[in-house]
């Protein structure tokens, strides 16, 4: 009889990181490329509008993937000093890391790249994007690769986790 709590822990867990990935891979690589090759207002236009749906997106795939990840710990009772706890101890410090980075670099400086979005539209705004828009467009760009990187260390981690090897 198959045991139905841990298929769903796991899937659960993988489809919420394969979404975190996905998102910051997305918006790292598609998005912002994108975005920069807008006329400007079109740019504006899409940063105040569907960014903030993005960036939900990838908050509820962070939580979920820690919460899964958390419960699927507990659930499997993974034994210290095993070369298992071992990967898994070094994937949670790569994620958490890379969470700091996305929950303090890459999130504020997109909704403060929204905020100036959505005030630009409100003026009617004309021609090139401010300075201190693109100054915030370039962190969070950077803050995005940097947390992609360690999104796929994380990865290596998880699937010699799996693998026990």
């Amino acid at each position: 009889m198959a045991d139905y709590t841990l298929v769903v822990l796991f899937y659960g867990h993988i489809l919420s990181a394969v979404s975190w990935l996905g998102g910051g891979i997305l918006t790292t690589f598609v998005v912002g490329p994108g975005v920069r090759g807008l006329s400007p207002p079109s740019g504006t236009e899409f940063m105040a509008k569907v960014m903030p749906r993005i960036l939900r997106f990838i908050q509820a795939a962070i939580g979920s993937t820690f919460l899964f990840g958390i419960l699927l710990y507990y659930y499997l009772g993974i034994q210290d000093g095993t070369s298992t706890a071992t990967a898994v101890y070094a994937g949670v410090v790569v994620a958490l890391a890379t969470a700091a980075v996305v929950f303090s670099v890459t999130i504020p400086s997109f909704r403060k790249v929204i905020k100036l979005a959505n005030e630009r539209m409100a003026s009617g705004g004309q021609g090139p994007p401010p300075p201190e828009m693109m100054k915030y467009s370039r962190r969070a760009r950077i803050g995005s690769t940097v947390a992609v990187s360690m999104l796929l260390l994380v990865l290596v981690f998880m699937v010699l986790a799996a693998t026990g090897y």
